[in-house]
């Protein structure tokens, strides 16, 4: 309960800096694709794109957090944990677009070189610094979210393509060299690939309700068997319900023994998953014995069959 309601006043706080975030956000787009235009710098134009797919990206990230923190209703049993997943999903499609069409302006800017503006540059170049860092300083804490680090990472990614936009300018301004501006459009590309990439493998691993990141099924299953009572674990199965929220599945063998006793080593597994792997939301059947026999694991009945054996504690 206590963890329930810190979520919930961090995703509180999170409301408000994605508010403030799509405010300055939207300016800083218009400058930067005006002023972008006006001084024919590409890496400005590319930073105003990149900062414009932040405007959609927050709004959605906005309609995430409410959601998530809507209570499960008779038809989303679960709730709407995954609604921040989905949408991070669909930020990063967005941003891979994005990065190739900046590829494709890096492109037409090198066979067709235009005169580039590198005082518009620096100064807008530093606006968007103070924004985007901003921004960045504060969703830091709020990492742990997959949909807030997809919008943490974008604004990261827009900071350091500001931090290069004003050494760029500054190397045009002193060699004269214009293809530096189109080289940044492409530095900038990269960038947005490699947060977009990031995001859409952790966030296809959730939808796809595969092991969470960084979660073993071996050691889970290790973990159960050392609870007293348990003989066997089999058709062990974990997934993802958002972000902060884990479930899993599980079959577990116990000797023949009275309800209450059963109930005993139900409650000390869960302990053990919640506290050890954060894992809140479980489903174990028991199935009774009477051969007290080794302790075994077994994986899920989809995977190659194998066995773990432990000694009785």
């Amino acid at each position: 309960m206590h963890s329930h309601h810190d979520h919930h006043h961090h995703g509180a706080a999170a409301t408000w800096v994605v508010k403030i975030a799509l405010v300055v956000t939207f300016a800083l787009v218009a400058t930067e694709l005006a002023v972008g235009r006006l001084s024919h710098s590409l890496a400005l134009v590319s930073d105003g794109w990149h900062n414009l797919t932040d405007v959609p990206s927050l709004i959605l990230s906005w309609i995430a957090l409410y959601f998530e923190r809507r209570p499960p209703d008779h038809h989303k049993t679960f709730g709407y944990q995954r609604a921040g997943v989905l949408v991070a999903f669909v930020n990063a499609l967005l941003l891979v677009a994005v990065a190739v069409y900046l590829c494709i302006e890096g492109y037409e800017r090198i066979v067709h070189p235009e005169p580039v503006g590198s005082g518009a540059m620096l100064v807008v170049g530093f606006i968007a610094l103070v924004v985007n860092g901003g921004i960045s300083w504060g969703l830091a804490s709020e990492r742990s979210d997959l949909n807030l680090r997809a919008v943490f990472i974008h604004n990261l990614g827009d900071a350091l393509s500001n931090v290069a936009i004003i050494v760029g300018a500054e190397l045009i301004r002193k060699t004269g060299h214009t293809i530096i501006d189109p080289a940044l459009g492409f530095l900038i590309s990269g960038l947005i690939l490699w947060s977009a990439v990031d995001i859409i493998t952790d966030s296809t691993n959730i939808l796809l309700e595969s092991l969470p990141k960084g979660m073993s099924l071996e050691r889970v299953a290790a973990a159960m068997l050392g609870v007293p009572g348990v003989r066997e674990v089999h058709d062990v199965h974990i997934w993802s319900l958002g972000s902060h929220s884990h479930a899993l599945s599980c079959h577990v063998h116990i000797l023949d023994m009275p309800t209450s006793e059963s109930e005993r080593i139900c409650h000390q597994i869960s302990e053990v998953l919640a506290h050890e792997f954060g894992i809140h939301h479980t489903t174990i059947q028991f199935e009774h014995t009477h051969l007290p026999g080794e302790f075994h694991m077994y994986m899920p009945e989809a995977a190659p069959t194998s066995k773990a054996k432990s000694t009785e504690g």
